[in-house]
């Protein structure tokens, strides 16, 4: 149907000796001839062709999602390419290529005469090696009437890998960006696959392994900024999981620490609290520092450090909580032998084992 278009179009376009020109496209000028500039017939030809160049742009949005959720099955993209949004639309796929396009248009000027040259060259190449794969295809299978197959394919791979040439080489310098990024493309997909392919080996399991029990005890280690509701439920946690927990304070003030220890002593009695001192105000490479000191003292233990986390209402403050929670976890993921867990606390939650004191009446 499209080879009968083109041959149409361009048969119309000759007999009525149009040219191009900047003013009005070619399948306009063949409709004014046809229909009449200005007239009704004219002005809903001109309205349905828009409506279709339209669709043939939404046709990328509709198509590259489903080929990335392919491929991301495959191992060849990033995982969250397979996954749906809340619409139920491949959302990554989407937002990539919306980036994309917006990229080029900014890089281009939005410029057709510079755009065309990367769609013509991309898609002759795509034709080629899609007609190339289903030439193998058809000598690879040998089916019935493979014969008559393999020739169509044959011949529109040749065609079309003609005009990928001719493009190539009149708009050599636009062009060559597709030629440059084709490679660059299959080689990080490769790259993606192989790294799959090796966590994946790294993270299987034997059949004949057999899981036991572990052997080794856990210490919960709670980094805590002081006293406060979010602290004691992430200390209740502590408790839930182990028997050896310990609270660690990095402070710069002696008399806040001395503070901040009677307190803990009076309403936290069970739970040691450690006192780093940190004269230069640093948070991270003190409680690092103490972790160090601690390990290799007992190297049998698995240390489990739980992050105390306020959730915040709303989105807008989230800039102003869980700033140094989000640099320790940073700085302890990939630790040997340790594990970080974090316990949000929401303002509408209580605390299991909460007592007040007796009210007198």
């Amino acid at each position: 149907m499209l080879g009968i278009l083109f041959v149409g179009i361009t048969f119309l376009a000759s007999h009525f000796g149009v040219l191009p020109n900047e003013e009005q496209t070619v399948v306009a000028q063949v409709a004014a001839q046809i229909y009449g500039a200005g007239s009704v017939a004219f002005y809903l030809f001109t309205a349905f062709t828009a409506l279709l160049l339209f669709l043939a742009a939404n046709t990328a949005f509709a198509a590259f999602p489903r080929l990335g959720a392919v491929l991301a099955e495959d191992g060849f993209f990033p995982r969250q390419f397979a996954y749906r949004g809340d619409r139920l639309a491949f959302t990554t796929g989407i937002v990539l290529l919306g980036v994309v396009a917006a990229l080029l248009v900014v890089l281009f000027g939005a410029d057709t005469h510079a755009l065309i040259p990367l769609y013509a060259v991309g898609v002759f190449i795509d034709f080629t090696i899609s007609q190339s794969g289903m030439v193998r295809h058809w000598l690879s299978t040998r089916e019935r009437g493979w014969q008559y197959r393999l020739a169509i394919n044959a011949s529109g791979a040749i065609l079309t890998g003609i005009v990928a040439i001719v493009v190539t080489t009149v708009k050599a310098p636009t062009s060559l960006i597709i030629i440059l990024l084709i490679p660059v493309i299959a080689g990080a997909m490769l790259f993606i696959r192989r790294e799959y392919d090796t966590v994946s080996r790294e993270l299987t399991l034997r059949p004949e392994q057999i899981i036991g029990p572990p052997h080794r005890r856990e210490r919960v280690v709670i980094p805590v900024p002081g006293l406060s509701r979010a602290v004691v439920q992430a200390v209740n946690f502590g408790r839930s999981l182990s028997d050896d927990v310990r609270a660690v304070h990095v402070s710069a003030d002696p008399i806040e620490a001395a503070t901040l220890r009677g307190a803990w002593e009076r309403q936290l009695p069970g739970v040691p609290l450690v006192i780093v001192e940190s004269p230069y105000r640093s948070l991270v490479l003190p409680f690092l520092a103490y972790l160090d000191v601690m390990m290799p003292a007992e190297p049998d233990l698995i240390t489990l450090i739980v992050l105390p986390e306020y959730v915040p209402r709303h989105w807008w403050d989230k800039i102003l909580y869980n700033q140094t929670t989000n640099r320790l976890r940073r700085a302890l993921i990939g630790r040997p032998d340790t594990v970080v867990a974090t316990v949000p606390y929401r303002r509408e939650e209580g605390l299991a084992g909460e007592r007040s004191p007796p009210v007198d009446r």
